[in-house]
């Protein structure tokens, strides 16, 4: 007799979108289904008949709390892509799986695109508090260009609300791990592998150039994709029959002529002309926190990976890639190939050590094994893990005030006022709450301090009187 599934829910977004999010889903669910019973909820735009046989589906905008399974799993990037998906999750509530820890570009653009600039305010505030504003006036300066635009936007990474909305958090990898996990209790964050897709018959192009230094994937300003160019400038002094090959899209025009890009291809031919590299560059900072899927591929394929010292790089294995620093990436992009061009053995080594990475964390087996554990996580919420207290916390900067309270914008940070009396009641199974509170009078009996100070009370109900600032609720 063959095991019960574990019933879990999946929001996400499916092919044709085009978000590596998309792709990602349908490796886990083929990997996974028969382990996993799915309900899968995806946005406008997503094609459910792509999914497995035995997966259930419905759009997104269908979901009821009534309908759903205890594990749940949102899985959000920083793509316009995922909004809907995130709205979800604001919600319903679950674990979110982050591929980025930057939200902030996607929120911004939707919320602009959508004509709800009051809800893009309200998340600046719950983030930034009260230099809302200011960040505000700032990003919708004239003068800004594109890639300090792109800095800004992960100088305040506008990932708050998904983080108080979720249990739990999975990421990609132990950098982005290490940014959340203050955000949670003890256990509540996991890091698992990027899973990879078996790879299909392919026919490898010839290589344009004598020496194929190579970019792979999706263009962003983030990529710095003019210091790689200017690097590659650089070697051909040394390498006069060098170019460079972009593979994917979104890359400007007006390149030199021993630069060469193939625009977005499908599968077949991305593998083939990863496999035309005699290395490859991923020069990505500052970072989003982000895993480079396209980077494990081109290691997979045995391509020498030259990388900034930045983001989930940092936590590569040192002897499967070269780093650079991200202040000099130009200079440290053509001294490490320089090295590795006179150092054959050490080439050899980048290669078949970054061929075992790569499959490992994007084996079916590492696939199986990460999600049985996503599925503990997910399906265990707070009020069922004791190692999950205290994790239910009120924003003033983003909650409506409760009855007896107003927001006050002009504290640091934002609070709930009260005047007279004024009373906060918790979730049924909380028993008490740490509230950070202050001013003339008292809570809970206790009389307050005039500085922000935190006072322990139980009960559900917590009672305030006289006039002070509430700025944060943890119940317990």
């Amino acid at each position: 007799m063959s095991e019960k599934r574990t019933e879990a829910l999946l929001a996400t977004p499916l092919p044709p979108m085009e978000t590596g999010l998309a792709t990602y889903a349908l490796r886990v669910l083929a990997g996974t289904a028969d382990i996993i019973d799915w309900m899968v909820a995806y946005p406008p735009g997503s094609d459910p008949q792509l999914l497995p046989a035995n997966v259930r589906s419905l759009p997104i905008e269908s979901l009821e709390e009534g309908n759903l399974p205890v594990a749940r799993v949102f899985q959000i990037g920083n793509s316009p892509h995922c909004f809907s998906v995130l709205q979800a999750l604001y919600r319903f509530g679950g674990t979110a799986l982050f591929h980025e820890t930057v939200l902030h570009h996607m929120l911004r653009h939707c919320y602009l695109e959508t004509d709800r600039m009051d809800d893009y305010r309200r998340e600046l505030a719950f983030c930034c508090g009260p230099a809302a504003e200011a960040v505000e006036k700032d990003l919708s300066s004239a003068d800004i260009s594109a890639a300090d635009y792109d800095k800004m936007l992960k100088r305040y990474p506008l990932i708050g609300r998904a983080l108080h909305a979720s249990h739990s958090a999975v990421c990609l990898n132990s950098y982005s791990g290490s940014i959340l996990k203050g955000s949670y209790p003890g256990g509540r964050v996991l890091s698992i592998g990027h899973p990879l897709s078996p790879l299909p018959e392919m026919e490898i192009p010839s290589k344009p150039f004598t020496l194929c230094f190579g970019m792979v994937g999706t263009c962003h300003p983030g990529r710095n994709p003019e210091c790689v160019i200017e690097a590659v400038e650089l070697l051909r002094d040394d390498f006069p029959d060098a170019g460079l090959i972009l593979i994917g899209g979104g890359y400007p025009d007006g390149l030199p002529e021993w630069v060469m890009k193939t625009g977005r291809v499908d599968e077949k031919e991305y593998q083939g002309w990863i496999r035309t590299l005699d290395y490859v560059f991923d020069a990505r900072h500052p970072s989003c926190g982000e895993t480079s899927g396209s980077l494990l591929e081109a290691m997979r394929a045995g391509i020498p990976s030259i990388v900034t010292a930045s983001g989930m790089f940092i936590n590569l294995p040192s002897d499967a890639v070269i780093r650079v620093p991200p202040d000099s990436i130009v200079q440290g992009i053509r001294e490490a190939v320089r090295m590795l061009e006179s150092r054959p053995d050490l080439r050899n080594t980048l290669s078949k050590n970054g061929v075992s990475y790569a499959e490992d964390t994007g084996s079916e087996e590492r696939l199986l094994s990460d999600w049985k554990r996503v599925l503990l996580l997910a399906g265990k919420p707070p009020e069922e893990d004791p190692a999950a207290e205290n994790c239910i916390s009120i924003s003033p900067a983003w909650q409506e005030p409760p009855d007896g309270f107003s927001r006050d914008l002009d504290t640091v940070p934002v609070t709930w006022k009260f005047s007279g009396t004024a009373e906060l009641e918790g979730p049924e199974f909380t028993y008490g709450a740490l509230v950070t509170v202050w001013g003339e009078g008292t809570a809970g009996g206790i009389e307050l301090e005039s500085k922000p100070t935190v006072i322990d009370l139980d009960g559900r109900k917590l009672h305030f009187s006289g006039n002070g600032w509430v700025s944060n609720v943890i119940w317990k």
